[in-house]
């Protein structure tokens, strides 16, 4: 049986010594602290600007992970978005409509590690001089290298997607003092621990019972995060693993694994790639694809083939999609091919075979 391609990370083990402080990645960003979630570091930034926000107003992009927005509900902030367009970038036109209005956050993102809010300048500095606080979530952005808005009050990320961590997130600013005193909660990152640990266990042996395990186990954490939006402090072992990562190989093996994709796939017949060029300064997060249909059966096909693509995202229940038709285009075919550095070119080969076998199955 072929091995698995995607889904979550896993260990192999759990580092014995604890390596505290803050990896020279993540001081790149300015002053910061380590979250144990994305949605932490939201939850904490919230806390943080509440005095100072002009309106509880956050402007949006329409193209996003519910787990973004929900902070900002939680804390009671009426929540407006604006459309992405087919090739990811903001739609300037739907952010225009507000900048007439008193938006108190406007947060905007690159995806799948490609400058894609590079188009944003104008819109960020007049809503910076009508005292609105920029937010970037660098999430899918983390290692590509390029000069960020200046503009930008705070950075946000969620850093389980990069690595195998229990739990992993930052909050960070280049002109405001960020307190890392925060409170340490290890219930989350306890079950993600085990659950990778198994998943570890289960890449090696293929026992089924363990990957019923995990799965539940990975659920759950999920599930705890829901329901406590709460800022705490990363775990420790997930600090360790990030300050022994090696982010030099993490970026080549990424960037390999992308372009060979690129090359291979680039005629396919049942997919499009969304991004047709890489240039030197971008780290891919995953190599995502368009489908003008069936993307259900395709992904499903896919799985038999032990190729797990996740769908990024489904539709967040707070956005009205109907007013919002360009990025309801990109949540129905978009699909994301794993290409990180758990992977060698051996791997997106396979990938290759079965994306291209796919039209023989049907």
């Amino acid at each position: 049986m072929n091995k698995e391609i995607g889904s979550e990370f896993w260990l192999t083990k759990v580092p014995i010594e604890n390596v505290k402080g803050i990896p020279d990645w993540v001081n790149l960003w300015g002053y910061n602290v380590l979250t144990s979630s994305g949605r932490g570091a939201i939850s904490l930034m919230l806390d943080l600007v509440e005095n100072n926000v002009v309106s509880k107003t956050v402007l949006l992009p329409a193209y996003i992970c519910e787990s973004v927005i929900i902070p900002f509900v939680k804390k009671g902030y009426t929540c407006y978005f604006y459309d992405i367009d087919h090739d990811l970038k903001p739609n300037i036109e739907s952010i225009e409509i507000y900048l007439k209005e008193e938006i108190g956050i406007f947060l905007h993102m690159g995806y799948f590690g490609f400058l894609t809010n590079d188009n944003l300048f104008d819109c960020i500095n007049q809503l910076k001089r009508a005292g609105t606080i920029i937010v970037e979530d660098v999430t899918h952005t983390l290692f590509s290298q390029h000069e960020r808005y200046i503009e930008n009050d705070y950075y946000i990320a969620s850093l389980r997607k990069w690595m195998g961590l229990p739990s992993g997130g930052f909050l960070a600013s280049k002109h405001n003092d960020i307190p890392d005193s925060l409170d340490i909660q290890t219930k989350f990152s306890k079950i993600r621990e085990r659950a990778l640990l198994l998943k570890g266990q289960y890449m090696k042996s293929n026992n089924q019972q363990l990957k019923q395990m995990f799965l539940s186990m990975f659920n759950e954490a999920e599930s705890l995060l829901y329901d406590d939006l709460e800022p705490y402090l990363i775990d420790d072992v997930s600090n360790t693993i990030m300050n022994e990562l090696d982010i030099n190989k993490l970026i080549t093996k990424r960037r390999e694994n992308f372009m060979f994709l690129l090359k291979t796939l680039k005629d396919a017949e049942s997919i499009k790639p969304v991004f047709v060029k890489i240039t030197d300064n971008i780290c891919p997060m995953f190599f995502p694809v368009y489908l003008n249909k069936e993307r259900e059966e395709f992904r499903n096909y896919l799985i038999n083939e032990s190729i797990y693509c996740p769908v990024h995202w489904s539709i967040p229940q707070q956005i009205d999609i109907s007013n919002y038709a360009l990025s309801e285009i990109i949540y129905n075919n978009i699909l994301s091919i794993p290409c990180d550095q758990r992977y060698n070119i051996k791997d997106m080969d396979r990938i290759v075979r079965a994306i291209n076998n796919y039209k023989e199955t049907k």
